[in-house]
């Protein structure tokens, strides 16, 4: 039940400071004036601060309180899959080749191997009617027994199962650039010379074990993909935080 209570009290707190009957810089309530408010525990109205706190609406000042955060109106929600993003279907993905090495120092330090630990390096080709829209370099940490399954890989997002089981644990970093490709990325995809295509650069991570699961560079011509963002729309006044 209380699990139930302290989500409508976070409910109860966000409808007023959305409809500015709290402002920002306005302080809320004591724990012990919230739970006689919301005839709740204690342990309740911390769940529920701390979920508001989480979520950008209030902040905690020790000694004092808790108040409104002033909205952002410069923050915007970014959604992307690199795969599900594109402006055309993927029908196919070849392998062009699949090699278990010793990588480069730079891949090593980013995948935090261990001494003398191999990474795989992925290299394919993503085809939306059978036509090449984009190169994707793919390495990841070698694990012994555990070898490469190449069908597994011909999916597009081959590591959806595995971010899905893992959803509340992966912290994914993305750096997505203008660039101009290299010849063997302009040869792969029938790029026209001085192309410019989006390099995606994407680090993927169990932050609860600290392991780096994939460091991948995906290039794709900007035909192919559009990048959106926007503000969030929690309220019907569209208030920001």
């Amino acid at each position: 039940m209380s699990d139930v209570l302290y989500l409508a009290i976070v409910a109860s707190l966000k409808d007023k400071i959305l409809k500015s009957q709290l402002k920002p810089g306005d302080m809320l309530n004591s724990e012990t004036s919230l739970m006689n408010e919301y005839s709740a525990s204690r342990m309740t109205i911390r769940k529920s601060l701390s979920l508001l706190s989480n979520e950008g609406y209030i902040y905690s000042v020790p000694g004092k309180g808790n108040f409104v955060c002033k909205p952002e109106v410069d923050i915007f929600q970014f959604k992307f899959n690199k795969y599900d993003g594109l402006n055309t279907h993927i029908d196919e993905v070849k392998l062009i080749s699949v090699k278990v090495m010793y990588p480069s120092k730079k891949i090593d330090k980013i995948l935090n191997l261990d001494e003398n630990q191999k990474a795989v390096e992925v290299k394919r080709i993503l085809y939306s009617d059978q036509k090449e829209i984009a190169m994707e370099i793919i390495y990841l940490p070698y694990v012994h027994h555990q070898p490469v399954i190449e069908d597994m890989l011909k999916f597009a997002n081959y590591l959806k199962p595995v971010e899905e089981k893992l959803a509340f644990v992966l912290d994914k970093s993305l750096d997505i650039t203008i660039t101009m490709p290299s010849e063997e990325i302009c040869e792969k995809i029938n790029l026209a010379e001085h192309e410019p295509i989006f390099e995606i650069t994407e680090i993927i991570k169990n932050d609860a074990t600290q392991k780096i699961l994939e460091y991948a560079w995906f290039y794709v011509s900007p035909k192919y993909l559009t990048i959106k963002a926007a503000t969030p729309k929690d309220s019907s006044d569209k208030r920001i935080f």
